[in-house]
């Protein structure tokens, strides 16, 4: 049975990989940080691209300008712009802050351009996207790095740079203050931050790392010629020093933790892939799937994962190129906010109890969050059993729902007031303005027509057949006779505690299906017509949409829970957790859909056998208390899970925690969705690895492991919310359809070709309904 379940967790969705996102300062589109007159620029703001680097480094001087239109004199030495960073997005502020007529600081620890000056000689620089001109007069197109640092230093070599290593950022008064590692305090109103991935180089935890043959970068691969190399990585660093020490005449061994390379531009695997099928005057031994266990004065060891041999390969030098790990410390001792970052914890307990060093570098304000979001769920649940805060509410007439209710009656006002005196009005009232306020504020952010469409589509779903149709269309119609009394007593039953008499709010199962709705199905009497819309709505159209356009067809575009993640959840899509360990938490909604077929199962059987085993189970797995408490599945489910839970992690775990991980309905799709033709396709020759399709996704999907290799995506999470399409800065992503047979490519669409075609088929639909009314009137 465990091996069953193994393999179909690895069917549906763990056989895809779990990549973890970059801890890096959160910035918006002026790269601002949260702490105000703090700027992060260069590749900590996302995109690891030269030209990106330069167009941020402008974009940001610029907006302080704009924001600052009265440059201020420079006054014991207070600045309007204090630059951390003389490499490329440093410079190019400074450049622009010149232009602008703002006063600045370039302040640098090393040397100008060190980042690029470190790479190895003849190293290959990747300018690109080619169409793209950056901000600003500081430009680039030289090919390799020797031209590439005379072309930077030519264009700003007049900017003074000063030395200083930063440690901090402080506020003091109005003015913000750097703290230079020795003491050195400097003031001014904005600091832009360029210092890049500048902390330290990432560590393999091994015993012999610490020699001095061990290296982190390759300045000049001819001095190595003849020598026995490692090389340790998978990235281009890797390949290239790999490469290039190759070319040099060195003999290399290239060791690499996975089975394929996929993260490299395709010419280096390709390059390297050749320089490993022939002997030349250098060799290159391709070691994948290993990883280094020691390293000794002359030798590495090597453990193949697959088989779990070891082998020892000379090295008389050892590179170890798995990149740089980003100045953290740096952004917590300054109050800047991270993504994805709970802080720093000492690794030891006597480190933990000897110092209290570590206290400033924890996340208060996450950890501080979820703590009072604990409370706030001890409170509902106090509330809900009558506890101490509903007595509190009723005692001191907290309750706000004081109109009166006008039975019978049949004017509009007297029904929307008679609908205001239950909280449920509110609550989808307050949850329609959510949607419709921030997807007005999504629309002006993401600024594409198919964001566009598709929030106008889920803001009208809300507000129409979600709020005014139970609320007041329908109660205002029947109440009027304006509806047969057939139809109202098989889709909406009387009930003496309905507030219009009638149950409207099963209106609700038109929009929200079976099992995320399962109040029109687990009831005392079966109600038909609602027992033939949730099975048509579950088991035909939903797989039929699914089938052509994905899960997202319905979670992106017509689900309420959607709506409101892709709104008021818009800007914490990056907030989801990624990992290994998370990936397998998607799994806990297939439990949840498990019990969901259990109860239907078991209130079928309650139907036909009343009052037998199966309508007792059903009724204490749905309703009971267990020990006094609520633990049951209306109470878990609904209200811990998707309301509590679901709702109250927006801000410091992503909006789609619960469709993600507990939603039923959704994990139900992802089986529907293993047969979808709908992928996310991919250009791998565009792809840089940025790792920002990944940060953006809020469903925890690695998109950027498979447009590293070029593949179809087709984890079952996504919900076509276009984020990762949309945030690409090369252009890699686009929506189409695979032939699920062969697996080949049916259609390649661009978000504008979609949403065209959309139109156009529109426009025609609109001609032709003129031409026949024109008809008609002939």
């Amino acid at each position: 049975m465990l091996a069953f379940l193994s393999r179909y967790a690895d069917w549906l969705h763990l056989q895809w990989p779990s990549g973890d996102v970059s801890t890096l300062p959160r910035v918006d589109d002026h790269y601002r940080t949260n702490v105000e007159g703090v700027y992060v620029v260069g590749d900590l703001a996302g995109v690891p691209l030269l030209k990106f680097s330069l167009d941020s480094g402008t974009k940001a001087v610029r907006h302080i300008a704009e924001t600052e239109p009265t440059p201020s004199s420079p006054r014991d030495e207070t600045y309007d712009v204090m630059i951390l960073g003389a490499g490329a997005s440093g410079m190019a502020a400074a450049r622009e802050a010149e232009a602008q007529g703002l006063s600045y600081v370039v302040l640098e620890a090393n040397e100008r351009f060190a980042t690029i000056k470190d790479f190895q000689v003849g190293k290959p620089i990747y300018t690109y996207p080619e169409s793209m001109t950056p901000e600003g007069s500081v430009q680039v197109s030289a090919p390799v790095k020797e031209e590439l640092v005379d072309e930077l230093t030519a264009q700003t070599d007049d900017i003074p740079v000063r030395d200083m290593e930063a440690h901090r950022i402080e506020r003091d008064g109005d003015l913000l203050t750097v703290v230079g590692t020795e003491g050195t305090r400097i003031h001014g109103r904005n600091v832009v931050v360029a210092i890049g991935r500048s902390g330290s180089f990432r560590t393999l935890d091994v015993p012999g790392e610490e020699h001095d043959h061990v290296h982190h970068r390759l300045h000049d691969p001819t001095k190595h010629t003849g020598s026995d190399v490692v090389v340790i990585g998978g990235g281009d660093s890797a390949l290239e020093a790999a490469i290039g020490l190759v070319e040099a005449g060195a003999h290399v061994t290239l060791s690499y933790r996975r089975d394929a390379f996929v993260r490299p531009k395709q010419a280096n695997i390709d390059r390297a892939y050749e320089l490993a099928s022939y002997a030349s005057e250098g060799s290159l031994r391709l070691r994948l799937q290993t990883n280094a266990t020691r390293i000794d004065d002359d030798t590495v060891t090597l453990q193949h994962e697959d088989s779990g041999d070891t082998e020892t390969v000379p090295a008389q030098h050892v590179f170890a190129m798995i990149g740089r790990e980003a100045p953290l410390d740096f952004f917590r001792r300054s109050g800047i906010e991270l993504r994805n970052d709970w802080g720093t914890l000492p690794n030891s307990l006597s480190a933990l109890t000897s110092s209290t060093d570590w206290l400033p570098q924890l996340n208060w304000r996450r950890i501080g969050a979820f703590a009072a979001f604990f409370l706030f769920m001890c409170a509902v649940y106090s509330w809900k059993d009558g506890g101490w805060l509903n007595r509190l509410a009723q005692g001191a007439d907290l309750f706000p729902f004081t109109l009166t209710a006008q039975p019978g009656a049949t004017g509009l006002w007297d029904i929307i007031t008679t609908s205001a005196t239950k909280p449920g009005f509110y609550y989808t009232l307050a949850y329609s303005a959510i949607v419709v306020i921030f997807g007005f504020k999504r629309i002006r952010r993401r600024k594409t027509p198919y964001i566009k469409v598709q929030t106008l589509t889920l803001m009208a779903i809300q507000v129409l057949p979600l709020f005014l149709l139970p609320e007041i269309v329908l109660p205002f119609l029947g109440a009027n006779g304006w509806l047969p009394v057939g139809l109202l007593d098989a889709l909406f039953p009387t009930s003496e505690w309905a507030v219009h008499g009638r149950e409207y709010w099963r209106a609700y199962g038109f929009i929200l299906a079976w099992p995320l709705l399962v109040y029109n199905v687990f009831t005392t009497d079966p109600l038909w017509w609602w027992l033939g819309i949730c099975f048509v709505q579950t088991f035909v159209l939903i797989p039929g949409m699914i089938y052509f356009w994905g899960k997202g067809a319905y979670c992106g575009w017509i689900c309420s829970c959607g709506a409101l993640a892709e709104t008021l959840g818009d800007q914490h899509r990056d907030k989801m957790p990624h990992g290994e360990g998370w990936n397998k938490l998607n799994m806990a909604g297939q439990v949840i859909m498990v019990l969901a077929f259990v109860l239907l199962f078991w209130r079928i059987g309650g139907w036909i056998w009343p009052g037998g085993w199966m309508e007792q189970a059903f009724n204490a797995l749905m309703f009971g208390q267990l020990l006094g408490l609520q633990l049951n599945y209306a109470w878990l489910v609904d209200v811990v899970l998707a309301g509590m839970v679901g709702y109250g992690v927006y801000f410091w775990l992503s909006g789609r925690f619960w469709c993600r991980f507990f939603c039923p309905l959704a994990a139900l799709m992802h089986i529907y969705h293993r047969f979808s033709r709908f992928r996310i396709l991919a250009d791998k020759d565009k792809c840089i690895s940025c790792n920002v399709c990944t940060t953006v996704c809020h469903q925890g999907i690695d998109v950027m492991s498979f447009a590293q290799q070029g593949k179809p995506m087709e984890d079952p999470e996504c919900v076509r919310c276009s984020a990762c399409v949309q945030s690409c800065p090369t252009g890699v992503l686009s929506f189409g359809q695979v032939d699920t047979q062969t697996g080949q490519v049916i259609s390649r669409d661009s978000l504008e070709a979609s949403l065209a075609r959309i139109q156009e088929e529109a426009a025609q639909e609109q001609a032709a309904a003129e031409h026949d009314r024109q008809a008609q009137g002939v």
